[in-house]
């Protein structure tokens, strides 16, 4: 990313977490190895959790994000809706969903994709049937969105990074003819 630098962006990168709530646990700079290990919380922590993450991106988008900041979140709020089990969500999932219509909405959201059977050689957090059926989910979600962009995930990493740079500066440049 640091490529878009030059475009005179300052770049944020952020990961899907509550703020406030990892405040409460400390610094967690650890890998999940296991992320549908522990029971779901129950009704009420789950609906606190995702009022509070309602809350803190309308906040973060109205008072401290600024302009001309690009904003790269690794995961965002509706990855609770493809795998509730990862976040440990134990409330019904229709609350979820009609959180998730509150949310800000990213300008362009962008899928790093590839076949369940390249991601479960690089990583085997869920079972492969779990995998597949969370690519699915995936694709599905994305491309309802207004903008959006899948990029072949299984390309060598370079042209994976070309590929995502691309579609940013993209979307870039088609967001600001549109302001102006």
């Amino acid at each position: 990313m640091s490529r878009l630098k030059p475009a005179g962006l300052a770049v944020k990168m952020r990961h899907l977490k509550p703020r406030m709530v990892a405040q409460l646990h400390g610094p967690q700079d650890f890998i999940v190895v296991d992320p549908h290990g522990k029971p779901p919380r129950g009704v009420f922590l789950s609906l606190v959790k995702i009022w509070i993450w309602l809350f803190e991106e309308w906040y973060s988008t109205l008072f401290q994000e600024k302009r001309g900041t690009l904003l790269i979140c690794d995961r965002y709020y509706h990855d609770l809706l493809v795998d509730p089990v990862r976040y440990r969500y134990g409330a019904p999932l229709w609350i979820a969903w009609l959180v998730g219509t509150l949310m800000p909405r990213p300008k362009l959201w962008i899928l790093l994709d590839a076949p369940a059977e390249v991601l479960q050689t690089r990583k085997q957090e869920v079972p492969a049937e779990e995998t597949a059926k969370q690519c699915l989910a995936y694709r599905a979600f994305v491309r309802k969105q207004a903008k959006h962009v899948i990029v072949d995930a299984s390309q060598s990493l370079d042209k994976v990074i070309a590929d995502t740079e691309q579609a940013i500066q993209a979307a870039m440049i088609e967001y600001e003819g549109n302001r102006g």
